[in-house]
């Protein structure tokens, strides 16, 4: 390498001199290219017998169970724990956890509505999992609990099975199934058995490694559901924040009935309680908007906006009786200490086992989302099977104790981060203020008005419905994106939440299909003084070598694109052309004219100085694409995959080529798992491996310098000696 300075600029030249391979089994031996890949385990060789493999497997799974990092991955609270500082970091767990735990009262109470059980439960839903996912998350900073998502679509499951006659908050009756005939479930008893059964769904797919499912919920697919279901919780809650008395509504378009019947019952509406959800929703918009915004900059933590909420509308309803002078509803009974521990009714379970797979995908694709979001700006890993795991364990164990399926909460779990949470210290703190009021305070809220837990609820949507700005910037940048996060949205609203959510997958896949149906496909010229081969398109000054055609595949070969790939690949050669056309091309004068031009563009040269003497001449290049095409180059460096199908259209493509137009295919820059596809698949049974070149360089130089001493060293060659 040398190094040239001037005034200006200081610019770096490279020169390398190395022999032409002339096809790739030259390249391979030279470097002692190694065939098959040294086995350290002797058992795992391809001529060890069945039984040695078993027993050499059984030993390795039985090494690393007892091994300390086996242990550490399954409880990753041992090794955080061993690194916690007590003096830098409780602090900020501490306080996180007390500004976590008074958010956890309000989301808390207000989406246990949403999924048709009594409030008290959103509380035990922030006690009993969290405890066990402290243990098993690899997430820092994820808040575990009640979700917006989850609940609606665990209520929609509840509302479809339970006895809706024995649903009754004030009762109690709810915490209390006893007496209720195995025929008729309650509404607690159907949530606690899809709790049991999301739990056990995430487990499997833990133990199955199947945490990449998280996946194929893409970011906008994600936005345009959670944007839909916020419609849902606001239409759900609008009967309390107005004091209708309408019934709910389940299967396809329940919105555009609940809707329906949301407008005619409005003359029936309690005007104490549209007051009530009225100013409550203006207070809270008003401090999130103005407020918050101001004193952020001089205080650390936000101010409990949503818990004064609450304490104001109890005390207010408390002491002027507004449910016998307005004929307000309140939430009435709250048991207090823990509840009894129970078994979900186990023969539910088949009957909700193929409803609750949407639950348990959506609420660990949410909580991956999150605990991604905070691994990259933190700098530490996340384990995507152990989260399944952790999930799972941690809703099978509450649901013995009254719970719903958990998920992360984005409010919360920001909020956490944000006042200084570090570890899940955080969340033991606030399961122990919990605590607190779950043995003590829990009755002092039994005078609180629906109104005011609807409202605080849909004050904190607003995130949800900020969303729709994902879908201006998504049109701008990927109209496909867009379109499948319209698609979701409206399939959620419209229809319904699981059906919306499945049509919204299959639209995400559609477009990965489309994307990969038809991928990026250039032809490609060499650029002067450099060994670089790029798209002719965007660099005018790419030259293209006479009588040889470039081809660049960005993307697998498969059975869904293997056609299309063949008609690009025709249409990138050309039309045919006759044998007297070529005749007529091949003539003396037009071959002395296309051998001067060929030797001032010197394909085969590396200096630089030779796009220079390019540019100063009068030469023009396009005439040189007039020679008829003796060779096509498929150029497989960005060629991923080639299946079965795949292999059948590269066949047929070498012999229709060099049968009907004389053209010669050759493949270059393939990578050694594509070699080996292609052998497993006995391409080269009717390919020669002889046509196979470790570069695009390589390939090109070969067939010059063949061309050069077939037409005894004449002009035409661009080999620069």
């Amino acid at each position: 390498m040398t190094s040239i300075a001037s005034d200006e600029q200081h610019i770096l030249i490279f020169k390398i001199e190395r022999k032409v391979f002339p096809h790739q089994g030259q390249f391979d031996d030279d470097f002692q290219k190694n065939e098959t890949p040294p086995v350290k385990n002797r058992a795992d060789r391809p001529d060890a017998g069945k039984l040695q493999q078993f027993k050499a497997s059984c030993s390795g799974h039985c090494t690393a169970m007892l091994s300390r990092d086996f242990w550490h991955g399954l409880f990753p609270i041992i090794k955080w724990m061993s690194k916690y500082s007590w003096k830098e970091q409780f602090l900020g767990d501490f306080m996180a956890g007390c500004t976590v735990a008074i958010m956890h009262i309000p989301q808390g109470m207000g989406y246990a509505l949403l999924g048709g059980v009594p409030p008290i439960i959103g509380l035990y839903m922030a006690f009993f999992p969290v405890l066990i996912y402290v243990c098993l998350g690899t997430s820092h900073h994820i808040s575990i609990g009640t979700f917006a998502v989850t609940t609606l679509m665990t209520g929609k499951i509840v509302d479809q099975y339970s006895n809706h006659e024995i649903a009754n908050f004030s009762s109690g009756s709810l915490l209390k199934t006893d007496n209720i005939s195995s025929n008729h479930f309650t509404s607690l008893e159907v949530a606690t058995a899809v709790c049991l059964m999301v739990g056990l769904w995430q487990i499997l797919m833990g133990i199955l490694r199947l945490g990449v499912l998280g996946i194929i919920l893409s970011d906008h697919l994600v936005s345009g559901f959670t944007t839909a279901a916020a419609i849902h919780v606001v239409v759900s809650q609008t009967k309390n924040l107005l004091g209708l008395k309408i019934t709910r509504f389940n299967g396809p378009f329940r919105l555009i009935r609940s809707v329906v019947a949301i407008f005619s019952a409005l003359p029936t509406a309690n005007p104490a309680e549209a007051l009530t959800s009225c100013v409550a929703i203006t207070v809270m918009a008003v401090h999130n908007d103005w407020l918050k915004p101001w004193y952020g900059k001089k205080i650390k933590f936000p101010l409990p906006t949503e818990l004064f909420i609450l304490v104001i509308g109890t005390i207010a309803s408390y002491f002027g009786d507004l449910t016998s002078n307005y004929d307000i509803k309140t939430l009435n009974h709250i048991p207090t200490g823990f509840p009894e521990p129970r078994v979900p009714p186990y023969e539910l379970l088949p009957r909700i086992m193929i409803d609750t797979i949407a639950v348990a995908i959506v609420a660990y694709a949410v909580s991956l989302s999150m605990a991604k979001i905070f691994a990259r700006k933190r700098g530490y890993e996340i384990s995507n099977n152990q989260e399944l795991l952790a999930q799972g364990a941690a809703n099978v164990f509450g649901s013995f104790f009254s719970c719903m399926p958990v998920s992360a909460s984005l409010s919360r779990s920001m909020l956490q981060e944000s006042v200084g949470g570090e570890t899940q210290l955080a969340s033991v703190v606030s399961c122990f203020l919990l605590l607190i009021i779950l043995l003590w305070v829990g009755p002092l809220f039994e005078s609180l008005p629906l109104a005011v837990l609807s409202s605080v609820i849909v004050v904190a949507l607003k995130g949800m419905f900020v969303q729709f700005r994902d879908f201006t910037s998504t049109l701008k940048s990927s109209p496909l994106d867009s379109a499948v996060w319209m698609a979701t949205f409206l399939a959620v609203v419209i229809v319904d939440i699981d059906i919306g959510l499945g049509m919204g997958i299959v639209a995400s896949i559609s477009v990965l299909i489309y994307r990969g149906h038809r991928p990026y496909a250039a032809t490609l010229g060499h650029l002067h003084g450099t060994e670089m081969h790029v798209d002719i398109k965007y660099f005018p000054s790419a030259v293209e070598a006479p009588g040889i055609k470039i081809f660049r595949w960005a993307g697998a070969i498969h059975f869904a694109n293997a056609e299309t790939f063949r008609h690009v690949v025709d249409s990138h050669l050309g039309p045919y052309k006759s044998a007297a056309l070529s005749s007529r091309i091949a003539s003396t004068a037009e071959k002395e004219s296309l051998s001067i031009q060929a030797a001032h563009v010197k394909y085969g040269t590396l200096d630089p100085l030779a796009s220079t003497s390019l540019n100063s001449g009068a030469i023009s290049t396009p005439a040189v694409s007039i020679v008829t095409i003796e060779h096509l180059i498929l150029d497989c460096s960005a060629l991923s995959y080639v299946d079965l199908s795949g292999t059948k259209v590269l066949t047929s493509l070498h012999t229709d080529l060099l049968n009907d137009r004389g053209i010669t295919l050759i493949l270059a820059n393939c990578s050694e798992p594509l070699i080996k596809q292609l052998d497993r698949c006995n391409y080269f049974q009717t390919f020669p491996k002889a046509q196979v070149y470790p570069s695009i360089i390589d390939a090109v130089m070969t067939i010059e310098s063949s061309n050069q001493f077939a037409f005894n060293n004449s002009l035409n060659s661009p080999i620069v000696p």
